[in-house]
């Protein structure tokens, strides 16, 4: 599948620059979305068909298909094989008019072969060769493309090697929209994570607690980090100093409390002396 835009055409009339500046993976999508709902792709029952991408031919002659539209159910074409060639500029085209055995590697395993471009100034109408349609993105911008000119249709060859080439491309596409969706899982929790730290930092209370934090590592001249390395100290290793300290502390606090409980026996065995010696006195001067 060639990667080329189509800069160097005039926009079709009514598309503007979303035709003329059409990237053939963005083209890919939209026709993807033309067969195949994008909610209807992983859906547990199915979606009634499927859509393949870059297909070699069944015989084997190294021709590939952009796309491929295979139908499962009858509401979807049940049978129905529609081989597409995605077409960006007008050089790419022209290619596939002077090389007529890419499209003949095909035409016997569809039903329909079809040019899929972004506007008719790229793919003119009066240039396809008899029997080939082509289908263009719908200048309202709804799902479904329009059918420019009807290709014509027939019953698809169906051979061990078509079967084993649509298998061997549903398994592969049907594992590489798993990832995707995975990668956007990945993605979307990521995106939530973020907004949740935002969130919680602007919250007051939060904020507090990192002025609190602030003013702790201020006052230990570290920094709290994932690792102890330099001024850093990972949570573990301050917990530990403190702990350390905190024992240090309690025993000074139990020393300092047992010397001032020992000063105020002193104090009240020394006010007592007083006392007995005041009395004493009292009692040799009255004899």
């Amino acid at each position: 599948m060639t990667e080329q835009t189509a800069l160097e055409v005039r926009p079709q009339a009514g598309l503007g620059d979303r035709t003329a500046r059409m990237s053939t993976a963005r083209l890919n999508e939209l026709l993807h979305a033309h067969f195949i709902k994008p909610e209807d792709r992983l859906a547990p029952a199915g979606a009634g068909a499927v859509y393949l991408t870059e297909v070699t031919d069944p015989a084997g002659l190294g021709r590939r298909a952009d796309a491929v539209h295979v139908g499962l159910w009858q509401s979807r074409g049940a049978g129905r094989i529609d081989v597409c060639e995605l077409k960006t500029s007008r050089s790419d085209f022209r290619r596939e008019l002077e090389q007529p055995a890419k499209a003949e590697a095909w035409w016997p395993y569809s039903t329909t072969f079809s040019i899929v471009s972004p506007g008719i100034d790229i793919t003119p109408p009066e240039e396809l060769p008899p029997g080939w349609g082509l289908l263009i993105p719908n200048p309202r911008g709804t799902r479904r493309f329009k059918t420019v000119v009807k290709p014509a249709e027939r019953e698809p060859k169906l051979t061990l090697g078509l079967l084993l080439t649509l298998l061997k491309n549903t398994e592969t596409t049907r594992t590489n929209a798993l990832d995707a969706q995975s990668r956007r899982l990945r993605e979307q929790y990521g995106e939530e994570v973020r907004k949740a730290r935002e969130e919680g930092a602007s919250h007051p209370q939060t904020r507090e607690r990192l002025a609190l934090l602030t003013r702790l590592e201020a006052a230990m001249a570290v920094k709290v980090g994932n690792y102890s390395w330099g001024s850093v100290m990972d949570p573990e290793g301050i917990a530990d100093g403190l702990a350390a300290f905190m024992s240090e502390h309690r025993e000074r606090v139990s020393l300092r409390r047992s010397i001032e409980d020992q000063a105020a026996e002193l104090e009240r065995l020394a006010q007592r002396a007083v006392q007995e010696a005041a009395s004493l006195r009292r009692k040799a001067g009255e004899a």
